[in-house]
């Protein structure tokens, strides 16, 4: 089979790794792969040499800037031909309407954000609709965000949960915990370190041995290092910069916390419980950290934006270890159900049905 994957590689963040690996293991099972990159070129993952790149980032500057996008697009998907264009963007996805399924063969939407964002409430989100209501093919990350969409008899649509990469022979489970709360992700809005930071300040002066660590870079750098400066708390609360060691930062730590306001499919509370960590993740939408947390058995959840559930639910865990490393133990699991292998497979059969 032929497939283009167009990508927007405008980072590291979790849509960027997911469409290179999906790229990389389709090109494994012996398709024939080409990546279209439209926008941007940073994103830090390794692309196989078995995928054949098509780098027309540089078209996205200076006027009519869409337009010249488009036009290298079509030029590019007309040489091509593939059997399946996979998109994980809206741009491309319409774009790939645009230029019709006698160019772009089957014609794939995977959602990979929050289809409730108010992003959406105006002309992008008619775009989206009607992309949606016309495109051969969906794929969703997790239930919620699919009950989203009014589906179409003659449409095929699956969930496909991301996968992690773990390798579980190198990470065992901690054997010895140190008294650290830690996150991963952006400084963003979206991610809420705020709620993270207030929960803590709660419960700081009952836990004075604990710190807080944070994994990540952004915008909101440094309105967070004012407000730790201003809670007398630079001492044990800590800003990290974006690691390529992360699993090697964060094994080790008592519990960890997703506190964003909305997820597609959280790759930081994943590769977390893969690693056999305690973990805590508020309730966001469209549904990504419910669908991997089972509450009370291999994690907690609890409601966005809620600080005093937050803070009540990392107390528990300091206070009860012995719960809090069964909740780890249960995590781990997650590495054995969502490898690349077991993942990818899914996609394969889900493409060859298309």
């Amino acid at each position: 089979m032929k497939i283009a994957t167009i990508a927007y590689l405008h980072g590291a963040g979790g849509a960027e790794r997911q469409i290179i690996m999906l790229s990389n293991e389709m090109a494994i099972r012996e398709h024939e792969v080409h990546m279209i990159v439209l926008s941007d070129f940073k994103a830090p993952y390794p692309i196989s040499e078995k995928v054949t790149v098509h780098d027309l980032s540089g078209k996205e500057n200076g006027k009519l800037s869409v337009i010249k996008r488009f036009l290298a697009f079509r030029s590019t998907i007309k040489e091509i031909r593939p059997d399946i264009t996979i998109n994980y963007n809206i741009q491309g996805a319409y774009f790939s309407l645009l230029v019709g399924k006698s160019s772009c063969g089957k014609i794939l939407y995977s959602e990979r954000g929050d289809p409730y964002d108010k992003e959406y409430s105006g002309l992008l989100g008619k775009v989206r609709d009607f992309t949606c209501r016309h495109v051969d093919a969906l794929v969703f990350q997790s239930e919620g965000a699919r009950d989203f969409f009014n589906i179409q008899k003659k449409q095929k649509a699956t969930v496909i949960h991301n996968s992690v990469t773990v390798p579980q022979n190198i990470y065992p489970i901690a054997d010895k915990r140190d008294n650290r709360i830690v996150t991963v992700g952006r400084l963003h809005p979206q991610k809420n370190p705020h709620l993270l930071l207030d929960a803590f300040a709660k419960i700081a002066p009952q836990y004075p041995d604990i710190r807080l660590d944070f994994y990540g870079d952004g915008e909101m750098h440094d309105e967070l290092q004012d407000k730790i400066n201003k809670l007398d708390l630079e001492h044990r609360v800590k800003l990290h910069p974006s690691r390529k060691d992360i699993f090697d930062c964060i094994r080790t730590a008592r519990v960890f916390v997703l506190p964003s306001d909305y997820e597609g499919m959280p790759n930081a509370l994943m590769e977390a419980m893969s690693l056999g960590l305690p973990c805590i993740s508020a309730d966001c939408r469209p549904g990504g950290a419910r669908t991997l947390i089972k509450d009370g058995q291999n994690g907690f959840i609890v409601p966005v934006r809620n600080v005093n559930a937050l803070a009540d639910k990392i107390a528990y865990l300091l206070d009860n270890p012995d719960i809090a490393e069964q909740i780890a133990k249960e995590a781990r699991h997650l590495g054995e159900t969502h490898t690349n292998e077991i993942t990818f497979n899914k996609w394969n059969d889900f493409l060859q049905s298309i």
